[in-house]
């Protein structure tokens, strides 16, 4: 998109390994740094205080690996997509993997459901317990769980907003899919689907391991 002298780009990247560690803050830092080593041509915003602008669509958690991350950002001069993509891939640290970029085809608002694959471990009960507490937990009419939200806490029934898999074990270690409400109206983050499985079960889930690896629009389209 062409607008007052700038181009607007979506970046699309992944972040794992020790990646996973940084904070979403020191990842916004991570990005300004890497745009300036690179040399990118990118657009500041104006005032007495200008600044680099970078629009993260939906913040990644402490802790959690992602494959489909992505930033907004302008660029003023010349410069192809692919020669970009380079640059900033020389100049980001190690964990990140520059995918894609292309024009933002839809608004960040237009995002309703993230994917993660999420592994754990239940160090104090069997196989047969653990995924017997698990459909228990989940298959009961409501899931309430305690929610911070901009007016405080509250319990929230997460049932209508969250899609699961079937438990599976391998080697002591479980393994589940999960579809969760994403976006700005109403996020779910893995978290709270063990926080609700704790609750329910009275067992501890350790060894988390979380990968994002899709958010989707409405209709279930990839966010573009």
């Amino acid at each position: 998109m062409e607008n007052n002298g700038f181009r607007d780009l979506r970046l699309f990247y992944t972040k794992t390994g020790s990646a996973k560690y940084i904070s979403h803050l020191d990842v916004m830092r991570a990005f300004q740094r890497a745009f300036r080593r690179s040399k990118i041509p990118v657009w500041y915003t104006e005032g007495f205080h200008p600044h680099l602008y970078l629009t993260f669509a939906l913040p990644l958690s402490l802790g959690y690996e992602s494959l489909s991350e992505s930033v907004d950002f302008r660029v003023t001069g010349e410069i192809s997509d692919d020669d970009l993509s380079s640059r900033l891939a020389e100049a980001l640290p190690p964990g990140f993997r520059v995918m894609s970029v292309a024009p933002p085809e839809m608004e960040p608002s237009a995002i309703k459901y993230a994917v993660y694959d999420v592994s754990f471990k239940v160090p104090q009960a069997g196989r047969d317990a653990v995924a017997a507490a698990w459909r228990e937990c989940f298959g009961a009419q409501q899931v309430n769980v305690h929610k911070r939200t901009k007016h405080g806490e509250k319990t929230v029934d997460i049932k209508p907003s969250i899609v699961l898999t079937d438990i599976k074990e391998d080697g002591g270690l479980y393994s589940v899919e999960m579809k969760l409400a994403a976006g700005t109206e109403f996020n779910v983050n893995p978290s709270l689907v063990f926080e609700a499985f704790e609750k329910s079960s009275g067992l501890t889930t350790a060894e988390h391991t979380v990968i994002r690896k899709a958010v989707l629009i409405e209709n279930g389209e990839n966010f573009r």
